[in-house]
């Protein structure tokens, strides 16, 4: 038994370090991505307006042609600006969640309600640092949790639930709404509605387990499970050999 067991943590381990790879990898070619987006696309595109700005004054104003050049650019100058706001959203998604219960409060306050409902966040265990494909993925499964909560549930308490355990991190988002058809769950999907495929799929690439748990009249549970291994953060090697008692240590 002990030999099984210690096979397993093996493969655990290595099944792990496999996702955590993954995980780093698609991070650091969205940041490619967004880097060549921004040093080769935009930057042509903003050439490419400058050239159309510099032939557009060799043009009389009477023409009536220069108008339409002038929307035009106007146009291509608004596209521009949305075009970095995307690249820099996409570079620094994950730097702006330094603080989940405060992303997640903000969440509640722009969602539009159709009646006074209650939303409180409670955290439990250490803080962890979350590694930064898991903080992204797991914010976007509570957003749409909450949203759908706020917007379809009709309750009136909804709570989100942090929890840094040392064997995995979760998040459960419930409320005390109508519930979500049974046919629906049994489905995996509403009609034309890609809410709940599109949270499954954000907690397969990260490794974790996403549950649904409802019934008509008593609300709603949504629980994120992701393992320890693959949810937090390794401590640099300069952190972890400071924990360690140096040979002239005693005590």
């Amino acid at each position: 038994m002990a030999l099984l067991y210690l096979l397993y943590l093996v493969r655990l381990n290595q099944t792990s370090q496999r996702v955590r790879a993954s995980m780093e990898g698609r991070l650091a070619e969205r940041e490619r991505i967004a880097r060549d987006l921004h040093d080769t696309l935009l930057q042509s595109v903003q050439g490419l307006i400058l050239k159309v700005h510099a032939g557009l004054r060799q043009i009389p104003a009477e023409e009536p042609g220069r108008q339409t050049i002038e929307k035009a650019l106007d146009h291509a100058d608004q596209v521009l600006a949305e075009g970095r706001d995307r690249v820099r959203n996409l570079r620094a998604a994950v730097e702006s969640l330094t603080d989940l219960p405060a992303a997640f409060q903000q969440v509640a306050d722009e969602t539009s309600q159709t009646r006074d409902t209650s939303f409180k966040t409670v955290v439990e265990g250490s803080v962890r640092v979350l590694s930064p494909m898991v903080l992204e993925e797991c914010y976007a499964i509570g957003r749409e949790a909450i949203v759908n909560a706020l917007s379809h549930s009709e309750g009136l308490h909804i709570e989100v639930e942090i929890t840094y355990d040392s064997r995995q991190f979760r998040l459960r988002v419930r409320d005390d709404g109508r519930g979500i058809d049974p046919e629906v769950l049994e489905k995996g999907a509403r009609d034309g509605h890609w809410g709940l495929p599109g949270m499954r799929e954000r907690a397969t690439r990260i490794g974790g387990q996403l549950e649904f748990w409802s019934r008509p009249g008593s609300g709603t549970e949504v629980g994120l499970t992701v393992p320890a291994a693959m949810a937090y953060r390794a401590l640099p090697k300069s952190k972890i050999s400071w924990f360690r008692r140096s040979p002239g240590m005693s005590g």
